[in-house]
């Protein structure tokens, strides 16, 4: 079992460990690709549609008739509000989609997030008792202070030698933030109730069954392989560890419930998703 230490440890952990895993995942955008703000939002309309208007609809008008205890319905509405998966770099190489559509798209998320989150806050949370300039200010910290770092530490071409270490960083960040949730948040995963198996069914329909959807409609107006493959990445993929992040800095620990729902389809479907390139490779090797 876990300890109250661990759990407190991850608390405090939490936030700095976002916030070196975007800035090291932003160092893999080339240099001077945020200097022209006007242009990169106008270009990232499809990432936030697909990001928000879609997902994030589908998560929060779902939930809103699905789901009856309040903190969990906080917790589904903060995932709705999250910008795309950093993840979608990855697999957007595994599935060779163009590195400048998934730049763009996921930067016009986490632009998008600035907006969004507040919005949700105001919308969603006014009757409950919380501050909402804090909100703001970890959205800041969360979002805009990585993105300053990132471009300082290229610019000053520091990244060279983080480069080394990047993958031990990130992978050692993401295990405090999943344990982190996962420990604050066990102890109300112990009784099954009907609201936790909605969330698992949101969870399971905006990954599996979104992706079959998305493709299906992709392939029926013809549209080529890398650019289905581009639109169910943003489709069916937000960043739960953000969500998780702020559910445990701003909230009780069960409104991190549903951040880590979702985050254990998402690693599953990830997985399925790797195994299903890395085997259409292989069979392409072998023509």
């Amino acid at each position: 079992m876990v300890f109250d230490e661990g759990r407190q440890a991850g608390r405090i952990l939490i936030l700095p460990a976002l916030m070196i895993i975007l800035t090291i995942t932003l160092l893999r955008f080339p240099r001077g690709f945020f200097r022209h703000p006007a242009s990169l939002l106008f270009s990232s309309i499809r990432g936030n549609l697909l990001n928000y208007l879609v997902l994030g609809n589908f998560i929060l008008l779902t939930g809103a008739f699905l789901i009856q205890k309040q903190e969990l319905w906080i917790g589904l509405a903060l995932v709705a509000a999250m910008p795309a998966s950093l993840e979608i770099i990855l697999l957007g190489i595994l599935l060779r989609i163009e590195k400048n559509y998934v730049f763009t798209s996921i930067s016009g998320t986490y632009l998008g997030a600035l907006l969004i989150v507040p919005l949700v806050s105001l919308c969603f949370f006014k009757y409950i008792q919380i501050n909402y300039w804090n909100i703001a200010v970890l959205i800041l910290c969360l979002i805009a202070l990585p993105l300053v770092l990132s471009r300082l530490i290229v610019e000053k071409d520091w990244d060279r030698i983080l480069r080394k270490h990047e993958n031990t960083l990130i992978d050692f960040c993401h295990f405090i933030v999943f344990y982190a949730i996962s420990a604050n948040s066990s102890m109300f995963l112990k009784k099954l109730s009907d609201d936790l198996v909605f969330i698992s069914l949101i969870a399971l329909t905006s990954t599996f069954l979104f992706y079959f959807l998305i493709r299906r409609i992709g392939l029926y107006f013809h549209g080529q392989e890398n650019k289905v493959n581009f639109f169910i990445l943003l489709g069916t993929m937000k960043d739960y560890g953000l969500a998780g992040g702020i559910a445990l800095t701003l909230f009780n620990p069960e409104v991190a419930v549903p951040p880590l729902v979702f985050a254990v389809f998402t690693f599953i479907y990830m997985n399925w998703l790797s195994f299903k390139a890395r085997r259409i490779e292989d069979d392409c090797g072998d023509v």
